[in-house]
């Protein structure tokens, strides 16, 4: 892949780790800027509006914690996706990024093919940030899909409560997908894409399962035993109270298409003028 015309912002405070990922991004092609410090971070963004930041996430000054959630929650630069660097591989720490509104979370030292792979995804082969994603249809991949739903949603500037409820809708759906659309011994692809425009978020999810129409689930009977109740079901009826509008399709060769449409804060507020 190259990076030509695309402009990265590291903000890291080690030298050494600064100069040997600034290298190693540059000898594939990104134009990489520096900020040594949380306040210089900020100046940067707002001056230069790169593409995407490298973010470590313990920095004098400001520390890449609240950098982030004041990038996020100004208008001018909540675009700009995130990736949070830090030293720690707890699963807290990504939790704690995520919520200050990073796009995405990697774990130092970097293994250089896996953040290449999150910045294309978060870019795009063209430069263009990325509206679709495919990944098998196994447990493993179920954070990826979702955090690429909330990234999407977060970049387009939607309230922070519409995001939340992409990401729990986008979880369910794909983990009803993983769980019972696919035999176990074939799991195939789930493909994800997000689009935001005109006060709304529309997240399509496909297969190429057996057909299964979600509109078939019946409402729980929430009085009876879990045990009792339709596969499915909760988690439909859940995926619906969560949206706005929940479309089904069979797919044209097999397979399911959802569409989950999610109104913005902005188009709500305007509803009730």
């Amino acid at each position: 892949m190259s990076g030509a015309e695309r402009r990265i912002l590291l903000v890291e405070d080690n030298e050494l780790n600064r100069d040997m990922l600034s290298r190693r991004l540059e000898r594939r092609g990104y134009e990489v800027a520096i900020a040594v410090d949380g306040q210089e971070a900020l100046t940067a963004v707002r001056e230069s509006r790169p593409d995407l930041v490298l973010m470590d996430m313990s920095l004098p000054v400001l520390d890449g914690w609240e950098v982030t959630r004041r990038l996020k929650a100004d208008p001018a630069t909540r675009t700009v996706p995130v990736i949070a660097l830090t030293a720690h591989a707890m699963e807290g720490d990504r939790t704690k990024a995520l919520a200050a509104g990073a796009d995405d979370f990697d774990t130092k030292p970097v293994e250089l093919p896996r953040l290449l792979q999150k910045i294309e995804t978060l870019l795009g082969a063209g430069g263009a940030r990325s509206s679709g994603i495919e990944r098998p249809a196994v447990r493993e991949h179920l954070l990826e899909l979702v955090d690429f739903a909330r990234s999407r949603c977060h970049a387009s500037g939607a309230a922070h409560d519409a995001c939340e409820a992409v990401r729990l809708a986008v979880e369910e759906a794909c983990t009803n997908i993983i769980e019972h659309g696919y035999p176990n011994d074939a799991p195939g692809p789930i493909r994800l894409s997000v689009e935001a425009d005109a006060g709304q978020i529309t997240i399509t999810i496909s297969d190429d399962a057996p057909v299964f129409d979600p509109a078939g689930a019946p409402p729980p009977d929430l009085s009876s035993d879990w045990q009792e109740r339709p596969i499915g079901g909760l988690g439909w009826h859940f995926i619906r109270s969560m949206m706005d509008e929940v479309r089904y399709v069979p797919g044209p060769r097999g397979g399911n298409i959802l569409t989950l449409i999610k109104r913005t804060e902005a188009n709500a507020t305007d509803a009730h003028d």
